[in-house]
Parts: C-alpha cells; structure tokens; sequence
C-alpha cells in the first residue's frame, strides 16, 4: 500500500526530484519510497508569484545572504506555505513534510503527520554558522515556528542519534515520537570494491564548498605540519571555486580542483578518479547538520578522519573506519593524519570496514525500511 504523500517547500527547494532539492537528498529518498511502495505521490509548494515577490520585497536587505535569510525566517512567509499546502489534495494516510518550514499538522488537522530532517535551527544558532546578520528577534520568531510544528507531529525521523537528541532537549518532543532512521548516500549507481587499492600513496581528500564551515583552513594549516614528515603527501580540494581567495596560498603538495557536480558526466568521472586515488578523506568541520562525504568516501573505501562531535562520530569510531579529531585543533589533526598516512596496512583494513559499514546502514532502501517500519505502526 502506498500510504505517503511528501512535500516539499521552502529552503530546501519546490521541486521534489530537482537533484538540487534538500541537498540532492529528495530524489534519492523518493526513489527508494516508491521502490518499496510506501510514496503516493510527491509535491513541491510554492507560493504564487505576487505573493513571493512581495514577502521579499517586505524583507529586503542590501545583502543578499542576509535577504535570503530574512525571507525564509519570516513567519508570514512560513504561514504563507503552510496555506500552500492546504491546496494540495492528498488522500494518502500519511503526510510527511521535508524540514520543518510549513506545517502541515495545521494545514491537515487531525491527519498523521510525520517529519524528516538533516539539522534544525537550535542546532544552526548554537554553530554560530548560518544566522550571520539576522536579527535575534527574527531567529527567535522562526525558532518558534519550528518548535510549533514539531510538537504537532505525529512522529519526527532524524538523519542522526545525536539530532533526535536535540529535537527531544530543545523542542521539547516525547523521546518516543522521534525516531533516528539514519541518512543515505546520494549515488545512482554504487562504486564496485577496489580489491588491490593502494593506500601509500598518502593523498588526502577533501569535499566541501563551504570551506571555512567544513574546517578548511584548519585542513590547509595541518596539511603544511604533515609534509614535514612526509614530503610526498598530497591534499586534494573540492569545493570552492579555484580562484576563491581562501585557495590562494595553497602549500606545496595541495591542489584544488574547483567545484564536480555528480550531474555533469565528465565531472562526475572526476570526482570518481580523485574518489579511488585517494588513500584517506578529512571533514574536520566546525559545524556538521549531517556529513554525507565521508560517508561517500567510506564508499570507495576511504577511511575518513573527522570532527569529534554531531553525527559524525556516529559514523565514524576511532581505530575501526577512521579517526575522530578535536574541533578547530590544527595540533590533534595533524598528529592524527600523520599517523594514518604513515600506516598503509591500517588504511586498508579501514576502508574495508567502512565501506561495510555504509553498505549495511546509510543507503536509501535501508533508511526507507527503518521509515516503513515507524509508519505502518501509525
């Protein structure tokens, strides 16, 4: 029985098989819902035109990063979406929305109503990333909309333990109507195990085009510590543009290849070459919603070395997939990088033993199964 109608709207994006929408994520989950005949049908809200252009121009700031934010933390734009959604007939038993930017527990009273997220705004506003130049009034009125519609649903799914936690400290949520389903790796078609990878040739990986969130210049400094002792080592950047003024000092041995979309052929097979020639990846972020890179390099049997903290050491256990670092500790990175590049046979067992690990939990028709199960007990 197909018993899910989705939605989806607001920030994460309107067209719910977009490869842009919830950061790629949307089209992989609705895929895997339909292969295991639990979605309906899938829709994207939107508010008509007049109306959006008038809620920005309500909004408008000279900076657009800040406009941006302003527009989407606005509470009558949220109201606005939630009125979206009342238009959309769904017969389905369930309803679930993407994120927590409309309600639809107020738009279908009395229906189940269940929710999915990578991160939430508590979380965001304790990074100290992704508020920058929004006014505390205005944090407070779109924290007080999330909190609203949490605690109307009738169950909340979670990409992580630790964000089911929060929605349970800070929004206030019975622990038993959240429920952590895990997250997925947003490839079509899964690499085949590279049997005789070879991991001496100390080349570190990293993916992320918010540098400084991701801990990039951290990477950079640790970097310079590990070519000390070990002069042939190499660090490979994807991400930010490659005149981006934060790759202009790059040491020796680093190189930045710019911005690979998995939806460009010729760049997909670039990053699927920097992907298996690499021998180690690195996230040392400085705030972390989820982190589906290193769980894409584990993959291609990368053992990941990562922030101590959100859900990353969730994936991630010292000495088995990985290593787990201090955040922000330049001194604690670069041990730990020098240590593993130094230790060819460790890697090897590692990256074996995380692509395992992805394999067994974080693809879509396993995150799909754990959802099914919560909802055929609705």
């Amino acid at each position: 029985m197909r018993e899910v109608t989705v939605f989806v709207g607001g920030s994460v994006g309107s067209d719910p098989y977009s490869p842009g929408t919830w950061s790629g994520s949307s089209a992989f989950l609705l895929n895997a819902m339909k292969n295991a005949d639990l979605l309906d049908k899938a829709v994207g809200i939107r508010l008509p035109k007049l109306q959006n252009y008038a809620l920005l121009a309500k909004n408008f700031t000279r900076n657009r990063a800040v406009w941006r934010k302003h527009f989407y933390f606005d509470r009558a734009y949220r109201k606005a979406l939630t009125n979206a959604a009342k238009a959309v007939p769904a017969t389905s038993p369930v309803l679930l929305q993407i994120d927590h930017m409309f309600s639809l527990p107020t738009a279908f009273p009395g229906r189940r109503c269940v929710s999915y997220l990578d991160g939430n705004l508590a979380e965001l506003v304790a990074s100290g990333f992704g508020t920058e130049g929004v006014s505390r009034r205005r944090i407070d009125q779109a924290l007080e909309c999330e909190i609203d519609v949490a605690q109307k649903m009738t169950a909340i799914f979670t990409f992580s333990e630790y964000l089911r936690h929060s929605f349970i400290r800070n929004y206030s949520i019975a622990p038993e109507r959240v429920h952590n389903i895990g997250g997925g790796i947003n490839l079509t078609d899964l690499p085949e195990p590279a049997h005789n990878k070879d991991y001496r040739g100390s080349r570190i990986l990293f993916i992320g085009s918010e540098f400084t969130r991701k801990g990039g210049p951290q990477l950079l400094q640790a970097f310079r510590i590990v070519r000390q002792s070990i002069p042939s080592a190499e660090l490979h950047i994807v991400g930010p543009a490659q005149n981006s003024s934060q790759l202009s000092d790059l040491p020796p041995g680093a190189f930045a290849h710019g911005h690979l979309t998995k939806n460009d052929p010729a760049q997909r097979l670039r990053l699927e070459s920097l992907f298996r020639d690499a021998t180690l990846f690195a996230l040392p972020s400085l705030y972390e919603p989820f982190g589906i890179e290193p769980l894409e390099a584990m993959l291609y049997q990368l053992p990941a070395v990562v922030t101590n903290a959100w859900a990353l050491r969730e994936f991630v256990t010292p000495g088995v997939n990985g290593d787990l670092v201090e955040k922000g500790s330049v001194e604690d990175l670069a041990t730990k990088l020098t240590q593993l590049l130094s230790s060819p046979d460790r890697l090897a067992a590692m990256g074996q033993r995380g692509r395992e690990l992805v394999l067994s939990r974080y693809t879509w028709p396993s995150v799909v199964d754990r959802m099914a199960e919560v909802i055929r007990k609705l």
